[in-house]
């Protein structure tokens, strides 16, 4: 129960702020790009409630129910290629609207929020 309870408190608390510049670049092309329109990260950006709340995505061990390992490549596909790897996900593809620098800068973010 100690574990479990550690645990629930940690999902509670807020997204830690970037650590590094880099991973400022990926919160900041997050918020440019208007990923916050339907993901909140709170602390970052909480006005969205249509798609995942995202705070800790990058504790999750798989992307799409399953499909993608959760790691920075596989965020960065995820996020570039959404609609391909899962038809009908309510998500668009983004590989056409937000270059490939950002896309990896938004998935390195992504992926150490925990």
């Amino acid at each position: 129960p100690a574990v479990f309870d550690a645990w629930i408190a940690a999902q509670a608390r807020p997204a830690a702020p970037p650590a590094t510049p880099a991973l400022e670049r990926g919160r900041d092309a997050f918020l440019a790009h208007r990923c916050n329109a339907c993901h909140t990260v709170r602390g970052v950006s909480e006005e969205s409630r249509l798609g995942p709340d995202l705070t800790h995505v990058g504790s999750r061990l798989y992307l799409g129910a399953g499909l993608l390992p959760n790691d920075n490549d596989g965020l960065a596909r995820w996020l570039a290629h959404t609609q391909q790897l899962k038809p009908g996900a309510r998500m668009p593809s983004s590989h056409e609207r937000i270059d490939d620098n950002s896309l990896q800068a938004i998935a390195a973010w992504l992926a150490q929020l925990k």
